[in-house]
């Protein structure tokens, strides 16, 4: 894998995800009880994967809906913020996303209520709960940093520019291209050693993994 800093291609899990969202079935509930709040800015296509990208950083399915309800009501409320073009509003919407969702994580981890607790709704079998975020799972990204991770999900998960994830991020875009072009070399490395182990073909492997 080269040290190239654009986007990088798209690891083994990620595609499904992106192309079938976490949140494609239960998000539909959440989706039409906000879709009106998102006012004519076109924000509603952006649902699925707002909801997705929340349920990756709260890891529950209920905060991370009651995370997007707020998301769409503050962009509502800020309807007329100027940004630059669809990307710009993009970029925007899952920055304050972020925002949101590293303040209910702030708060939880100071022992405090939500600022925004789960609105009582029809409860997802937990099934399907457990496949939500069975998407999440991507093997290939396990040797990459947090800030790495983040980027790669923005990037082949979200399918966000460099730039926007550099605006979503509060980072330098330089630095984002780095930061994408050493996370992909890791996921390069980490996928040649998963192959090198479902093949089975080398021995010292093989006795580290056994069956």
């Amino acid at each position: 894998m080269s040290s190239r800093t654009d986007r990088p291609t798209h690891p083994t899990g990620a595609p499904r995800a992106h192309r079938a969202p976490a949140s494609r079935k239960a998000g539909k509930p959440a989706q039409a009880a906000v879709t009106a709040a998102a006012g004519g800015q076109g924000d509603d296509a952006h649902l699925d994967g707002l909801f997705t990208y929340c349920l990756s950083i709260l890891h529950d399915h209920d905060l991370a809906h009651s995370a997007l309800a707020e998301v769409v009501a503050l962009a509502a409320r800020n309807s007329s913020r100027p940004t630059r073009g669809p990307a710009g509003r993009r970029a925007w919407l899952y920055a304050l996303a972020r925002w949101v969702c590293l303040r209910e994580l702030a708060e939880a981890q100071a022992g405090r209520p939500p600022a925004h607790a789960p609105r009582e709704r029809r409860r997802a079998p937990d099934e399907l709960r457990a496949a939500e975020l069975a998407r999440l799972a991507w093997p290939e990204a396990a040797g990459t940093t947090p800030e790495q991770r983040e980027a790669l999900e923005l990037s082949v998960r979200h399918g966000l520019s460099p730039e926007e994830i550099a605006a979503v991020l509060g980072a330098d875009p330089a630095a984002t291209r780095t930061l994408l072009a050493a996370a992909s070399c890791e996921v390069e490395r980490t996928r040649a050693a998963l192959s090198v182990v479902e093949r089975g073909t080398c021995p010292s492997v093989a006795r580290l993994t056994g069956d």
